[in-house]
């Protein structure tokens, strides 16, 4: 077990940190690390300064690349002694390894081989091993959900009130209406009565003054008459010889001069001044 340990390592040794694979024409940066020839240089394509070491980050000023002939040595022996399988892309090596350098870019958001070429291009970002990124995530979307749930319970329990209040108000306008309707009819019948109270009362008054009225036109024209009468009887008097009209000429005098007839009174009714009759 402790020769099989032993061997994976060897094969790590042996292995370029950007390809994965055993080193071809390997180099050793300033800081210790090595890397294929070919592997670094494309890593550093494009820059000029601060060259960063893709494993352990330190920067050096100056393109420093010193061959490596006893990794080279190394790593032919290694060649023979491993199978070409496990050093292919799919093997166990490649698998076992390529899964424990896995890493999260977090400004990207986005995972990629800890060794491959792509990631190289966010060596400026920050970066975690996916078991770290997941477990941190976690504990965010535990708090976003523990805020979400909040939210949730506080909206359902507004909503609760509003419910309550507009059924409430129903209740409240329903009782109102009622009550409204039932004061209406109270008052509509109230009125009704006093109408017919009224309109009753008006009637009689109505008849009673008729009554007067019609008694003073009655009188009056029994007072007319016998102004008449006496009227008529002395301009037949008047047309007579002398000695004719003096016959009984002081007692026609006498009743022309006692005439005296009460002085009608008349009724009141009120509209004559533009008023309806008053009831009493």
């Amino acid at each position: 077990m402790a020769a099989v340990s032993h061997a994976k390592r060897l094969r790590e040794e042996a292995s370029c940190f950007l390809c994965l694979d055993y080193f071809t024409d390997p180099v050793t940066l300033e800081c210790g690390d090595n890397f294929c020839r070919s592997c670094i240089t494309q890593s550093w394509e494009g820059i000029d300064t601060n060259f960063s070491c893709p494993q352990c980050k330190k920067t050096s000023q100056k393109r420093n690349l010193r061959a490596n002939q006893q990794m080279e040595n190394i790593t032919q022996i290694m060649k023979k002694f491993c199978p070409k399988k496990d050093r292919q892309k799919g093997g166990k090596l490649y698998e076992e390894y390529e899964e424990n350098f896995k890493l999260w870019y977090d400004e990207d958001k986005k995972m990629v081989g800890g060794c491959s070429s792509e990631s190289q291009n966010h060596r400026s970002h920050t970066v975690m091993p996916i078991e770290e990124a997941a477990q941190l995530y976690k504990n965010k979307f535990k708090m976003c959900l523990a805020l979400l749930r909040k939210k949730l319970e506080d909206l359902v329990k507004f909503k609760s009130n509003e419910e309550k209040k507009a059924q409430e108000l129903m209740n409240e306008t329903d009782i109102k209406r009622q009550k409204l309707v039932s004061e209406f009819e109270e008052l509509h019948q109230f009125l009704n009565k006093e109408k017919q109270i009224l309109l009753s009362r008006l009637e009689e008054k109505k008849m009673m003054i008729f009554q007067r009225i019609r008694k003073n036109v009655t009188q009056l024209e029994e007072q007319c008459s016998t102004i008449m009468r006496l009227i008529s009887e002395i301009e037949k008097k008047t047309q007579q010889p002398s000695a004719e009209l003096l016959k009984d000429v002081k007692d026609t005098l006498r009743r022309c001069q006692n005439v005296d007839f009460p002085e009608p009174k008349a009724v009141c009714t009120e509209s004559e001044n533009g008023f309806p009759i008053a009831l009493p």
